[in-house]
């Protein structure tokens, strides 16, 4: 990544088949007519009328019924994994537990669960959220050292409190460690977090941390998509927009407290390149201009030195 100055600014820059009839036929072939009709054709009336209607209607209903608790399941299976204190519960009270409010018809299957691999399992996860690992880059400790202190700061908690609490969240499930998820595109972990960071109430009781944690995200995310790999995820960081194959974000930072020291500041990726960087908000509307192809408007001279400044980051 490539930190830079502005010159007037100064600032760094995832069925079975029926069962075999009495004489060794599929199901299908056994409910065939005796003239080798097949099995609606077989239960057809008098006139050849189809009598299939009820039990059509009853195989949708079972495959409805058993849709829903496929999809039932996988919310229990998503709340043992991501959230520390169900999985607490779990663990020393079992499925059947009141507090869990587990259905009945779950229950038999979750008796099942290897609860010590559970546990690892969630440690796991958690590990590679706050160190890193495939999937989640750097992890938070070290993508968000300075947002992280001040969330200790405020009694927010330390590293495990902080990670439990937003792997639980609905931000984190907007995260996908893997490319390609059948649950579709995802955002980076890095942007989750400061989604989350941004919503929960006890960051901004004493002023939003938001400001922070988006300058920490930002920077990570450019760095990523500098890798070519947001073909496998979405951005949405605020601001954020492609001007030409360039992505590019620009804050101003006007509402963060001094003792922060952030400036207005650009983070752009593009031709396997990030750069990250303070600039006016007046270099950075040049700046996309050119990258977008609609610099005409500019007096020659500043597109000619935009032109050279993004040549000296690659972005050309």
């Amino acid at each position: 990544m490539t930190t830079v100055d502005d010159p007037t600014t100064g600032n760094p820059a995832e069925e079975p088949g029926p069962p075999d009839g009495p004489n060794g036929t599929t199901g299908a072939e056994s409910a065939a007519g005796t003239n080798g009709a097949t099995g609606a054709e077989g239960a057809a009336g008098p006139n050849g009328a189809a009598g299939g209607g009820s039990a059509s209607a009853a195989d949708g209903a079972q495959a409805e019924a058993v849709a829903g608790l496929h999809e039932r399941t996988l919310r229990v299976l998503d709340r043992l994994l991501y959230d520390a204190r169900f999985r607490e519960t779990f663990v020393t009270g079992g499925p059947r537990s009141t507090e869990l409010g587990l259905e009945a018809d779950l229950l038999d299957a979750f008796d099942l669960v290897d609860t010590r691999e559970l546990v690892q399992v969630g440690r796991n996860i958690r590990s590679d959220v706050t160190s890193g690992g495939t999937g989640t880059g750097l992890g938070l400790a070290r993508t968000f050292p300075r947002t992280l202190r001040a969330v200790r700061e405020r009694g927010g908690g330390g590293l495990k409190e902080v990670a439990e609490e937003f792997i639980a969240s609905p931000s984190f499930q907007e995260f996908r460690d893997v490319p390609f998820s059948p649950r579709g595109r995802g955002r980076t972990l890095p942007e989750c977090f400061h989604r989350w960071v941004a919503d929960h109430p006890r960051h901004t009781r004493h002023g939003s941390l938001e400001p922070l944690a988006f300058h920490e995200a930002a920077e990570a995310v450019v760095r990523t998509v500098s890798t070519g790999a947001d073909a496998t995820f979405d951005v949405g960081m605020p601001g954020a927009a492609r001007h030409g194959d360039t992505l590019c974000i620009f804050r101003d930072y006007a509402s963060a407290p001094p003792v922060w020291k952030l400036r207005p500041t650009i983070y752009l990726a593009g031709n396997s390149r990030c750069v990250v960087g303070g600039v006016s908000p007046a270099v950075y509307g040049g700046l996309v201009a050119v990258l977008g192809g609609r610099a005409e408007s500019l007096p020659v001279r500043v597109r000619e030195a935009l032109e050279r400044r993004l040549r000296n980051w690659g972005l050309r």
